[in-house]
């Protein structure tokens, strides 16, 4: 009789084993699976068009509330002799943490840059917050195209990989427009 308690009991604690093991694997492809789905959403689609400038963009460059007028696919000029740059298409390729990172360049008429602001995007909104708060986008008011393609610029921490997305941008878009 003991010899069949034994047996029984074995079999029991094998059976317990077996189903904790499958229990864990379970738990670790969700885990997996929930991690990767949410990094394919994180993804920002490709900027294949220039965005679209808009009243707050204007407001954000430091414009007030010039109104403006698009001269080609990214570039457009307020009634004020302000010559707004997007940078599509030379920054659509540099990503920040969720995807390429967008910006409106404003030139004035001596070719001083007197504002940089994002377009739409799709950075998460506590980094980019991070960003306006530190006055980052303002590291270039007052530069020429020349010297802005050059500036070296501190990231802020905490959003370090937005930071360098946007310094790379203002790189690649202020190299690459006339003045």
């Amino acid at each position: 009789m003991f010899n069949v308690f034994t047996n029984f009991a074995a079999l029991l604690y094998l059976i317990i084993y077996i189903m904790k093991t499958i229990a864990i694997i379970f738990a670790l492809l969700a885990g997996a699976t929930t991690a990767m789905a949410q990094h394919g959403r994180a993804q920002a689609p490709a900027v294949n068009k220039a965005p679209a400038l808009n009243a707050k963009n204007v407001t954000e460059l430091g414009l007030g509330s010039q109104q403006f007028t698009q001269k080609a696919d990214n570039v457009w000029t307020t009634n004020k002799g302000v010559t707004i740059y997007s940078s599509h298409p030379y920054g659509d390729n540099i990503k920040g943490y969720s995807g390429a990172t967008p910006l409106f360049i404003a030139v004035d008429k001596s070719g001083k840059i007197v504002g940089v602001a994002p377009a739409a995007n799709a950075e998460t909104p506590q980094f980019w917050k991070r960003l306006t708060d530190a006055k980052f986008f303002k590291a270039w008011k007052g530069l020429t195209l020349q010297q802005a393609a050059t500036k070296k610029v501190d990231a802020v921490t905490g959003a370090t990989f937005s930071s360098n997305a946007v310094i790379q941008t203002v790189q690649a878009t202020t190299k690459q427009v006339k003045k």
